[in-house]
């Protein structure tokens, strides 16, 4: 006869697959203190330049900054959660998700990284 082999792994098993949860906790509140001030400072940008009064409030380049600036702050707000989540349970769908959020997020502190270093010179 065969055996039945189970795909899934038992409650047992799956508690010694996760991390603690002062681990993911821990991960979340670091990726926090990264992003804090790159989300207030593109939040700001976006509003500058959505403000400026030399140009209409509906012309197609506001309206992409608008929309595009409103997804950068949302991966910003989500991807440190999420990475505290994919590190803690160390499941394939949550790095996807991390990774999904925190490159636009890096982009983003990127730019204001090169942005400030070229400010100095």
């Amino acid at each position: 006869m065969t055996e039945n082999s189970r795909l899934e792994p038992t409650p047992n098993e799956r508690v010694k697959q996760e991390r603690s949860q002062l681990t993911g906790t821990l991960v979340a509140l670091i990726g926090w203190a990264v992003v804090v001030v790159p989300i207030i400072l593109m939040a700001v940008f976006i509003l500058a330049a959505v403000l400026e009064p030399s140009q209409s409030m509906a012309s197609p380049a506001r309206l992409a900054l608008i929309f595009g600036g409103a997804v950068l702050l949302f991966c910003m707000i989500a991807a440190p959660h999420l990475l505290g989540q994919a590190v803690r349970f160390k499941e394939r769908a949550m790095w996807r998700a991390a990774l999904l959020t925190g490159i636009p997020t890096v982009c983003v502190i990127l730019y204001f990284v090169f942005r400030w270093l070229s400010n100095l010179g």
